[in-house]
């Protein structure tokens, strides 16, 4: 097993020393870059994108001639990336019929935003003008005392990633700056940086065997090592053909893991950023978008769900009955006949001959085809399909760059994982990526990458950006209890989870004293999970192509082996032969 701490421009990350969670590619990519090799460092030196460039291949060129791949991280410090001013006052917001969450964040005030960290703190990145700069001219600036080799490689890495790590809406905090000052500068949410760790991880991938696991690990927290065991474990599983795991901790990511191929045998890698399903994760993106449209005032989650959606009940549901699965019908009703293959329209109709189970509002039973009823809320408030929302609300601002929906999506990805099918398979050959879920698009049609969930995870979790926290309040919310899906696990898992419930498109998990928030996904031949705990930031996520029994039981082992609950052995109790 390689186990690989890649940096931004192919450097090694050292992982810090703290009790809290380190984030040595912070440190890395907040690095500084100088005039030229022979200039001794200074506290702020400034170079254009072009200047950068002519070092930047310098740099490499002396590293390939030295036959040096890697570099050892600089100390700790916080350091200064420069622009100039103009160019930081713009947003990026959608076109309508789309309303930004806002126009530019509210500034912060406090001794404590412009203090230097100690030397075991989190490394912040900032942005601000430089004095008697051009105002259309790009810089990236330096910090001192930092090795002049390790800060032009270190540069190749903020020319690469600028673009992308702030302009977008969002991605950038105002904080106010010393009295004497006069000016403002902006810190960088770090997830704005995940593209460029991901370009590391994928670089592996492409490189290794892809029947070896590939480990990029941006952390030293202790568990993490026996977390890479049990991953290994899963993915030499039998009937597991590729895995993709990440872990994030506070708002950032701590580990990727990529395992095995696209289609048995073709020697194609999973990767990062290799598209696969996410089956009924889609509910999560349904969930935040009717959210984010009532956070704009164009629907009331209240009101009734469209009249193509009714019930053979007392009363009709609402929009929020409807996508907290509380309509009365039973469970997975006519699932059954939409795998037949038969017509969405033709099947509501039935639907709503059903004798139910309970009172609209009075319990959870799980639904996929009037789940689907979302698309019309969508499509009556916006003007525009549900696709064409998500992707501009949701992929497009949260920075889901590989997502999109049903097979014309998966199939012309530049990786895409082939589903292998069967508990009892016996052969590992691929099956068709088509999908009768397609037609119920708000409730299992989406395709994601692993960048992709970290995107979406990140979102949800981080404190710097993502979800406005009004929608996070009103996703996390326990509508429903599912007590059914408690006794499953505390059937599979005894003693972990107390509680469980359901939210907007979101389950919520007691874990002793923990509140998780979680989701997983099924299609044959696919599997998606997301759990995460937002009070701390972390985040695990995974997709595999396969009907395995291994990786299901990966969530709760890392929840054993990160709070110290168990021994995290539940795949040892697996038998698939």
């Amino acid at each position: 097993m390689r186990y690989t701490a890649y940096a931004f421009a192919a450097l090694a990350m050292a992982a810090a020393s703290s009790a809290a969670p380190p984030v040595p590619y912070l440190r890395a990519m907040t690095a500084s870059a100088l005039a030229s090799a022979e200039d001794a460092p200074s506290p702020v030196a400034s170079l254009t994108m072009e200047q950068a460039d002519a070092l930047i291949a310098a740099a490499e060129a002396r590293r390939e001639a030295e036959g040096v791949s890697e570099m050892s991280d600089g100390g700790e410090a916080v350091y200064a990336i420069a622009d100039a001013g103009a160019a930081m006052a713009g947003t990026n917001a959608d076109a309508a019929p789309v309303l930004p969450e806002r126009y530019l964040p509210e500034s912060r005030t406090g001794a404590e935003e412009t203090a230097t960290p100690e030397a075991d703190s989190e490394t912040i990145y900032r942005i601000a003008p430089v004095a008697g700069a051009e105002a259309e001219a790009p810089f990236i600036a330096s910090a001192p005392d930092m090795d002049p080799e390790a800060a032009l490689a270190e540069a190749a890495a903020i020319a690469e990633s600028l673009d992308m790590a702030y302009v977008s809406e969002g991605s950038v905090v105002p904080v106010a700056v010393p009295a004497d000052g006069g000016e403002f500068v902006w810190e960088i949410a770090p997830e704005r940086l995940l593209p460029t760790l991901v370009d590391q991880a994928e670089t592996l991938a492409q490189m290794s065997d892809p029947h070896a696991p590939r480990v990029s690990l941006y952390s030293n927290l202790a568990y993490l090592d026996d977390v890479i065991v049990r991953l290994n474990q899963a993915a030499s599983a039998r009937r597991v053909v590729g895995l993709a795991v990440a872990i994030i901790e506070q708002g950032r990511p701590a580990l990727i893991y990529t395992s095995g191929e696209t289609a048995a045998g073709s020697g194609e890698p999973i990767t990062p950023r290799t598209v696969f399903r996410a089956a009924s994760l889609t509910k999560t993106m349904t969930g935040v978008l009717l959210a984010h449209l009532e956070h704009e005032g164009r629907i009331r989650l209240d009101d009734p769900a469209p009249e193509i959606i009714r019930v053979n009940n007392s009363r009709q549901p609402t929009v929020l009955d409807l996508v907290s699965h509380r309509t009365g019908l039973p469970r997975n009703a006519y699932d059954n006949r939409l795998e037949e293959g038969r017509a969405i329209d033709a099947i509501l109709t039935d639907t709503a001959q059903l004798d139910p189970v309970c009172a609209v509002g009075e319990c959870y039973t799980y639904q996929n085809i009037v789940f689907s009823g979302a698309a019309e809320v969508v499509r009556r408030s916006t003007g525009s399909s549900y696709e064409r929302n998500v992707r501009r609300r949701l992929f497009e601002r949260y920075g889901m760059t590989t997502a999109g929906f049903a097979e014309r999506d998966l199939t012309r990805a530049a990786s895409w994982a082939r589903p292998h099918r069967g508990w009892q398979r016996r052969a590992d050959t691929p099956g068709s990526p088509a999908s009768n879920y397609d037609a119920v698009a708000p409730a299992a049609a989406a395709v994601v990458s692993l960048e992709d969930l970290m995107a979406w995870a990140q979102a949800h979790i981080s404190e710097t950006g993502g979800i406005p926290a009004d929608i996070r309040e009103r996703i996390f919310t326990p509508y429903v209890a599912t007590p059914r899906e408690t006794r499953g696990l505390d059937r599979r898992f005894p003693g972990r989870v107390q509680e469980t419930h359901y939210g907007l498109g979101w389950r919520i998990y007691s874990w002793g004293e923990r509140t998780l928030v979680a989701h997983s996904g099924y299609l044959s031949g696919y599997g998606a999970q997301i759990v995460m705990e937002p009070a701390t930031g972390f985040a695990y996520i995974a997709l595999w192509n396969a009907d395995a029994a291994a990786p299901w039981r990966l969530w709760p082992t890392v929840m054993d082996l990160r709070t110290g609950d168990g021994p995290g052995d539940w795949l040892d109790e697996l038998n698939e032969d």
